[in-house]
């Protein structure tokens, strides 16, 4: 090996650990920018949809983006200050969060007792009040931490929505820039790949959207009617999990649970029951047909990801896990698998041999990106015949 030789693996060496460290550092600017992209595709059709009306696209990407986040907003407003102040009345009084377990215990004890017909104890009431303890001292230390966090989450979501305005109003210039990058004849294959994409994705927070708001709005409207406390932290807490796929579901519907078993167990038991009739209203129409079909990979998979996700990047990994497995998939159905279907399906069986083109035979007379004079020729090629 050269002098120059070395030099130049020790400078491709260094830019490669250079660079992971840079990605390393920025993996939470990543994230965030991730995320903003995957919300400008949802809604830009709506945007669209806007310009058709013949409003400016300006004015259409502000009207959008305005009306969400007075939306979220909104909901907060609604929602986050009961959740608040019975926090802080537990924090501030740990005995009346102590009594309500224990009466719910009682409550579960007896009611075991009668099913059974034998005594049933659950947890010593000494214990139950120590646990407590412990719990609301860990929750006064974390709390300031909590504050602090939130700051953060908030400036994250205020760059989430500067970084989507921007990509909608790039967008167009952005994928011409990319397919800039390839031959002509790939650029619209490579148009088409990006436009599915952007369209899976889309569809699938759309759709993940909608089905937390009819489940969170369900849920808020049969305990509000039922005369719940909390209806709507409860259908918040409902709704918003089940933007986790598959496992979001049952945490919020045990979150719910127990938010409700402070109040008394029956209301425990209402909200449970409300939960599971709304969950299969959810599990069998509403999902399967908004954000299933829009990622187009298998349940398996799904799963896969949802776990991947979670243990990489927490509950926001685990939601964005899907999306992005359903843009690797498209990426890896266009550029793999469908042309590896191709040639397979080129060969041709006759009389228990297989005709298989020949090494300098063209593509497939069937691709559309063959051109015209490739696919005369490809009937004057020779095929080699093997047995």
């Amino acid at each position: 090996m050269t002098a120059g030789q070395a030099f130049r693996n020790t400078v491709i060496v260094l830019a490669t650990l250079v660079g992971a460290y840079i990605l390393f550092v920025s993996a939470r600017i990543l994230v965030v920018l991730v995320i903003a992209v995957f919300i400008a595709s949802a809604i830009r059709p709506f945007v669209l949809r806007l310009v058709s009306w013949r409003i400016p696209a300006g004015a259409a990407i502000l009207i959008t983006y305005v009306l969400l986040t007075v939306g979220i907003l909104a909901l907060f407003l609604v929602v986050i200050p009961p959740i608040v102040n019975q926090a802080a009345d537990y924090l501030q009084n740990e005995w009346r969060l102590a009594s309500r377990i224990i009466y719910s215990k009682d409550w579960l004890e007896r009611t075991l007792t009668n099913i059974t017909g034998n005594p049933v104890a659950l947890v010593d009431d000494d214990q139950v009040r120590a646990v407590v303890t412990d719990f609301v001292d860990q929750m006064r230390g974390v709390v300031p931490h909590m504050l602090t966090d939130l700051g953060g989450v908030v400036a994250e979501a205020v760059l989430a929505i500067v970084m989507g305005v921007y990509w909608l109003t790039s967008r167009d210039k952005a994928v011409q820039f990319i397919l800039a990058l390839f031959p002509h004849r790939n650029r619209e294959e490579i148009g088409e790949i990006i436009t599915k994409i952007e369209s899976s994705v889309g569809n699938y927070i759309a759709g993940m959207v909608m089905v937390a708001s009819f489940v969170g709005l369900v849920n808020f409207a049969i305990l509000s009617v039922l005369r719940i406390p909390n209806a709507a932290a409860v259908g918040f807490i409902v709704g918003t999990s089940t933007m986790l796929p598959i496992v979001g579901g049952f945490i919020g519907g045990g979150l719910a649970t127990l938010l409700a078993l402070l109040t008394s167990p029956l209301n425990a038991v209402i909200v449970f029951i409300v939960f599971v009739a709304v969950q299969q209203v959810e599990n069998h129409y509403l999902t399967p047909r908004t954000m299933a079909r829009s990622v187009g990979i298998d349940p398996l998979l799904v799963m896969v990801a949802v776990f991947a996700g979670f243990a990489l990047g927490g509950v926001i990994g685990g939601i964005i896990a899907v999306p992005i497995t359903g843009a690797i998939s498209i990426l890896m159905r266009h550029l793999i698998f469908e042309p590896r279907k191709a040639s397979v399906e080129y060969t041709v069986e006759n009389d228990g041999a297989i005709l298989i083109p020949s090494s300098d035979a063209p593509p497939p007379p069937t691709s559309p990106k063959v051109p015209p004079s490739a696919q005369g020729s490809a009937s004057t090629s020779s095929p080699t015949l093997t047995s």
